[in-house]
């Protein structure tokens, strides 16, 4: 019994510790030095690559299954609340997701991070302009319904303390491999 307490504290304590919001699979391969500035300049250059952004959702266009999302890249952070937190950007990228996802998540300024391949260029209109932006074909989404709330500002934001609804959608087909893979 007494082996069993610090195992069991150590298992609670590590726990508590690590926030992963995609499964370890989806996770394999991704590129953790990608040059977000470099794609975004010459997007058909770079070769596809596996890759884990965030961002704030701008605009989505939903056609059937398929679900564009035009994104403003924001920098991924552990502290204070892990999650894409504002700050200076790199620019838009869009997001091409084969799937459904309930529309409340899909709202402008919604926190948005993103697994998937990076494919050349897209042409989408933003704000009734066409413009040409670097794509990723998502393979696993998560999204904080924020509004245009930070997320570590969420809890202290209102009345009193809300939970922050978020939700994790996951293709059954890899991007990559053209393979189904179990969501």
């Amino acid at each position: 019994m007494k082996s069993l307490l610090p195992a069991l504290l150590f298992s609670l304590i590590s726990g508590g510790c690590s926030y992963q919001v995609f499964p370890s699979e989806v996770l394999k391969g991704v590129e953790p030095n990608f040059d977000f500035a470099h794609w975004r300049m010459v997007p058909s250059q770079v070769e596809p690559t596996r890759v884990q952004l965030g961002g704030r959702i701008i605009e989505t266009l939903i056609i059937g299954e398929t679900i564009t999302i035009v994104t403003t890249e924001l920098p991924v952070v552990n502290y204070p609340a892990y999650g894409p937190k504002k700050g200076k950007s790199k620019g838009e990228f869009v997001i091409a997701y084969q799937g459904i996802i309930d529309k409340p998540f899909l709202h402008p300024g919604n926190r948005i991070m993103v697994v998937g391949i990076t494919r050349g260029a897209k042409m989408v209109a933003v704000d009734d302009v066409m413009r040409s932006l670097p794509a990723l074909e998502a393979r696993c989404i998560h999204i904080w319904k924020t509004g245009d709330t930070d997320i570590a500002d969420y809890a202290s934001s209102g009345a009193g303390y809300g939970v922050l609804e978020e939700e994790t959608f996951c293709t059954s087909t890899s991007p990559d491999s053209g393979k189904r893979i179990p969501a």
